[in-house]
Parts: C-alpha cells; sequence; structure tokens
C-alpha cells in the first residue's frame, strides 16, 4: 500500500503543472471574451452568442479547476488546504460558493451583461448537500476583474506551499516507470505496431533512461504558477489603463 500510495502521490504532482496552465487556459478565454465584449460595445457591435459562452462557460471551468488543485495540492504536500483558509483571499468565498452552485446545480452564475461588463446579477439561493439554504451574495465587480485578482491571489497561496514543501526530491524523475510505459505502448490497442516494435528493440536503452531523468514537477509548476501571477498583474494593469 506505502508503495502504491508514493507512486500516486508521483503521478498527482506530475500532472500538477498541467493543471496549473489549464486554469490558465480557462482564466484566458474569460479575459479574452470580457476584452471582446467591450471592443464591441465600445463600437456599437452586437456581441455574438459564442462570446457569452466562452465567458458562461469558462467561468464553470475555472471554478473547478480550482477545486482540483486545491485536492491535488493535499496530495502532493500531503497538507490540508481548507476551504476556509482559500475565503480568505479576494473572492475566495465566492469562487467556493459559486463552484458548488455551477457544479451541483448546473446553475451558469454569470448571467448578466451590462455595458459590455458581464456580472453576476443578483444573490444565488441554492441548497447545501444538507438540505439547507444558502445565500451567495452576487460579486459588485465584473467577472474579469474577480477572476483575475482570485487567480492571483490563489496561485500565490499554492505557490507559497509548495516552495515550502519538504522531501521533494522523492518526486523527481520520469513521467512514467517502465511498466507503465510499456502497458501505454505494448499493450495499447491504438498504437501502430512499428512503434511496439521500436520499443521492444529500444527497451534497455529505454529503461537506462527513464532511471536518469530527473524531472521536477515541484519546481515545474513552481514556474507555471509565477508565470500566470505575472499574467493576472498584466491584464489588471491593462484594465486600469484601460486597454
Amino acid at each position: 500500500m506505502q508503495k502504491v500510495s508514493q507512486r500516486h502521490r508521483l503521478l498527482v504532482a506530475n500532472h500538477f503543472g498541467s493543471k496549473v496552465r489549464e486554469l490558465r487556459y480557462h482564466l484566458e478565454v474569460i479575459v479574452v471574451g470580457c476584452d471582446q465584449s467591450l471592443t464591441l460595445f465600445a463600437n456599437k457591435q452586437t456581441v455574438p452568442i459564442e462570446n457569452n459562452q466562452a465567458v458562461i462557460y469558462g467561468f464553470s471551468a475555472f471554478v473547478n479547476v480550482v477545486q482540483s488543485l486545491k485536492d491535488a495540492l493535499k496530495t502532493v504536500s500531503a497538507k490540508q488546504l481548507p476551504w476556509s483558509q482559500i475565503v480568505q483571499l479576494r473572492h475566495g468565498a465566492f469562487i467556493r460558493d459559486a463552484r458548488n452552485a455551477a457544479t451541483h446545480d448546473g446553475n451558469p452564475v454569470v448571467s448578466a451583461w451590462v455595458d459590455g461588463r458581464y456580472f453576476v446579477p443578483a444573490k444565488i439561493v441554492r441548497l447545501d448537500h444538507r438540505g439547507q439554504v444558502i445565500e451567495i451574495p452576487a460579486p459588485t465587480k465584473d467577472i474579469r476583474t474577480l477572476c483575475l485578482e482570485f487567480a492571483e491571489d490563489f496561485c500565490q497561496l499554492l505557490r507559497e506551499t509548495l516552495i515550502g514543501l519538504e522531501s521533494v526530491e522523492e518526486l523527481k524523475g520520469a513521467l512514467f516507470n517502465m511498466a507503465e510505459l510499456e502497458e501505454a505502448i505494448v499493450e495499447s490497442n491504438v498504437m501502430p505496431e512499428f512503434v511496439k516494435e521500436i520499443f521492444e528493440n529500444s527497451r534497455q536503452e529505454i529503461e537506462t533512461n527513464l532511471r536518469e531523468v530527473k524531472h521536477d514537477p515541484v519546481d515545474q509548476a513552481i514556474g507555471y504558477l509565477a508565470e500566470l501571477i505575472k499574467y493576472c498583474e498584466m491584464k489588471r494593469d491593462q484594465a486600469s489603463l484601460g486597454r
């Protein structure tokens, strides 16, 4: 069980950087959609429904990735990242509650458009898993600003936690071990036969190379988080300058 647990931790660590990039992807979709809407409004042009969908659906995906990163950080660091800590961030409480509304109720959350900007129009009322009534106050800031400010704070929290992580040496190494690579190639129903043949003929060399790989998933994730923080700062500055 210990070996399985350690391997699971390594796999989640290897996925972490990719999940950070997914958070950035959805954030950029929201920001681009919001900026496009403002530009079209300023030019007295109609905002297409596809643009609205990019922001609305992008927000739903964005808040769900937040949950994924919260859970993954616990596995990688063996430390809890409770919502009670996340709600201290800018818009943290709203992101927590909006994720529940979007994920469990299918609520679009973002359903108001005013002068080119997207908002949550009014408080959201829902039932939690215990049947209790939950009221989610509508934030006063537009969705673009809200997502950028939260993402900046959230990524800084994740980055600080990873920087302070001990025993990261045990997380360094190849993305796959030999058994996993063999399953993905030799036992695959979709892998071409010539690829399987190359693998079989190069098995010893591949195994040696895997042992020498020193990939550091924690350091990679820290770098992606730093880049995303800079992106948030840049986009917020653009907004203050009127883009």
